[in-house]
């Protein structure tokens, strides 16, 4: 993508320049993404830098994010090994050196009014780098426990945007000023959150999504679910989104099985395939919650079992506390079998999807992005 010219400091400039900071998966940069679409929505001069992790994720989610190219310069500026032995810490460290000075040389050329923190360890030497330049910070944590990232740079960030709410021990001693704010979506999302539960309730359609790690472990155990005499109903079928190295094997499952299913690595259009569900099966990120929530769907959440300090856990146990979800453990020895309870009381019963439905409804935020989008627009115009 092209790069953004260096502006001098001194012009007088109306157009906001934002330092993303942040990434190593879809779940740190979707929010960043949907609030840089409705900060261009209200100027399009407004720039953007993302100073992201060297992982490839960050940089094919953010080549298909559709922002302009003149607008947008991706930086992978800090390294995401998971080298180990003896020499991690001194690795990492250095790591961790250099991606201070990259920072600092990043931050000094693109002058921005504001600096966005998404998380992970990634976010850490250019959230200090920006705080040493005294540029005001805000940090984006979706989950409902605060990672490790976010712990260590709330003391330097102006304020925190909460997208789920944490427990309230976690938020008496937070050491920033905080905002329970939801979750940034995109618009096409949000325009979900319109759509009548009756519709939803016509459709037979189950989307199954793993999303953007660890999808092998929800694969194997939606199709145990559906071996073994379990029949979907003849007026079903499925859409599930694989990953690349499950989709050969899951369209071989389906077809042995005799059920309709459309098999695809990924999906390229997840607002539409959300319009188009009637029951999800998903992960439990932030965003995918979001989503979900915004959709209206009846879901079944398998939260990733390896995700930091079990995250996702902590996010599906908020919905399942409010009746809005089926929550599986997927390395609960009975997990294969609770998926199947789980999906033939959605599919035989109308009340049922209904009610979780309603709930789940209850969780969406769709104004998030706009909220979001308005409080970075007033922090960077503060006086200093």
């Amino acid at each position: 993508m092209a790069s953004v010219n260096t502006v001098d400091r001194s012009e007088t400039r109306s157009a906001l320049r934002v330092a993303f900071i942040g990434g190593g998966s879809g779940g740190h940069l979707f929010p960043a993404i949907a609030v840089a679409h409705e900060l261009l929505n209200d100027n399009t001069d407004c720039r953007f830098l993302f100073l992201t992790s060297d992982r490839q994720v960050d940089q094919q989610v953010l080549d298909n994010s559709g922002l302009p190219d003149a607008a947008i310069q991706i930086e992978p500026y800090a390294s995401m090994s998971t080298r180990n032995g003896v020499f991690r810490s001194v690795l990492r460290l250095r790591s961790l050196w250099l991606s201070l000075r990259k920072a600092r040389r990043h931050l000094k050329t693109f002058q921005p009014d504001i600096v966005v923190g998404l998380g992970a360890l990634a976010s850490v030497p250019g959230v200090i780098a920006s705080s040493r330049r005294k540029l005001p910070i805000v940090l984006l944590e979706q989950n409902c426990l605060p990672g490790k990232a976010t712990r260590i740079l709330a003391r330097r960030a102006q304020l925190t945007l909460f997208g789920l709410r944490c427990a309230d021990a976690i938020l008496q001693t937070w050491p920033s000023p905080f905002h329970i704010n939801g979750t940034p979506v995109r618009a096409e999302i949000q325009k979900l959150a319109a759509s009548p539960v009756s519709d939803i309730l016509a459709r037979k359609r189950v989307l199954i999504i793993g999303g953007s790690q660890g999808a092998h472990a929800l694969n194997e155990i939606v199709m145990r679910a559906f071996a073994d005499g379990f029949h979907l109903p003849s007026d079903w079928e499925i859409v599930h989104q694989t990953g690349h190295a499950d989709v050969a094997k899951s369209r071989e499952f389906y077809q042995r099985h005799g059920i309709t299913a459309r098999v695809a690595a990924f999906l390229t259009d997840m607002p539409a395939e959300l319009s188009s569900a009637g029951i999800a099966v998903s992960r439990a990120g932030a965003v995918s919650i979001q989503e979900l929530a915004c959709a209206g769907l009846p879901s079944i959440l398998l939260p990733l079992s390896t995700a930091a300090n079990d995250h996702q856990m902590f996010n599906a146990r908020l919905l399942e506390q409010a009746g809005a979800a089926i929550v599986i453990e997927e390395r609960h020895r009975n997990a294969v079998a609770t998926a199947r309870s789980g999906l033939v009381k959605l599919l035989t019963n109308a009340d049922e999807r209904q009610k979780l439905s309603n709930r789940i409804r209850t969780f969406a935020l769709p104004g998030a992005t706009s909220e979001t989008a308005r409080i970075l627009r007033s922090v960077a115009e503060k006086p200093a």
